[in-house]
């Protein structure tokens, strides 16, 4: 598989899995009152010690004012708080509150009960399989981004 056939491919497969990923995910995310790139955002925030919204950005792919648009409509539904530096106003950093770290627990718990009997019948070599293909695939595309 060279050239276009691959880029097809591969397009036609990342189509596939978000439409999958909205379907099985986005129903239930959207019951507390979130849409998948919040809760992207809030899962990121709590996995990471992020020190600015720009260094959220980053991490999810979104422009600065795209990231800061979206925690400003977290912080109004108060899921996050976002903290301005004492030493620069510039710098903001998003931190989760009580309800956004329970809400994020309320949504993982309902998304275990649903899917527990499928995950659970996996093997962990599944898992690796998936992730080890996605990995090879983001070496293969950085390579290629490399050239001019």
């Amino acid at each position: 598989m060279r050239g276009i056939e691959f880029k097809n491919e591969v397009w036609d497969l990342i189509r596939l899995i978000r439409m999958g990923m909205d379907v099985v995910f986005r129903p239930m995310v959207e019951s507390f009152g979130l849409t998948m790139l919040q809760l992207r955002i809030m899962i990121e925030i709590e996995e990471n010690e992020l020190s600015t919204v720009g260094s959220l950005a980053s991490k999810v792919g979104l422009t600065s004012g795209n990231a800061s648009t979206i925690c400003k409509k977290l912080e109004k539904t108060g899921f996050i708080k976002r903290i301005r530096s004492s030493k620069d106003e510039r710098f903001v950093k998003p931190v989760l509150t009580e309800l956004g770290k329970e809400t994020i627990k309320k949504i993982d718990l309902a998304l275990q009960e649903k899917y527990a009997s499928i995950l659970e019948a996996k093997t962990e070599q599944d898992f690796n399989i998936i992730m080890r293909g996605i990995k090879k695939l983001n070496e293969i595309l950085s390579e290629m981004g490399e050239i001019e």
